[in-house]
């Protein structure tokens, strides 16, 4: 069964790109491209972590992709991004839904 990949992607052109980049690659590696996270196997949260309205609506948007854990428990939720990597560990322990 074909793994069905979405993608929020936030922020400045260049994290467009990579988001654009990675789906590539993984449309290549035989993963399904979404549009609805409702279809989705793995939502990839694209963040932003430059300005703080950035990262709130990066948090944001983690948190309504982790809601939808309630309704499909096998659901992935992935950080990538500025913000995920400036803020890794504090992610992980206080969003530890995020996979």
């Amino acid at each position: 069964m074909t793994k069905k990949i979405g993608m929020i992607s936030l922020g400045c052109p260049k994290n467009q790109v990579d988001a654009e980049i990675m789906l590539s690659r993984l449309e290549k590696n035989g993963f399904e491209i979404v549009n609805d996270p409702v279809e989705a196997d793995i939502v990839i949260v694209n963040t932003c972590g430059f300005i703080e309205d950035a990262k709130r609506e990066s948090i944001e948007n983690i948190l309504d992709m982790i809601s939808y854990k309630e309704d499909y428990p096998l659901l992935k939720v992935l950080v990538t991004g500025c913000l995920a990597q400036r803020y890794q560990s504090e992610i992980f322990s206080e969003i530890p839904e995020t996979d």
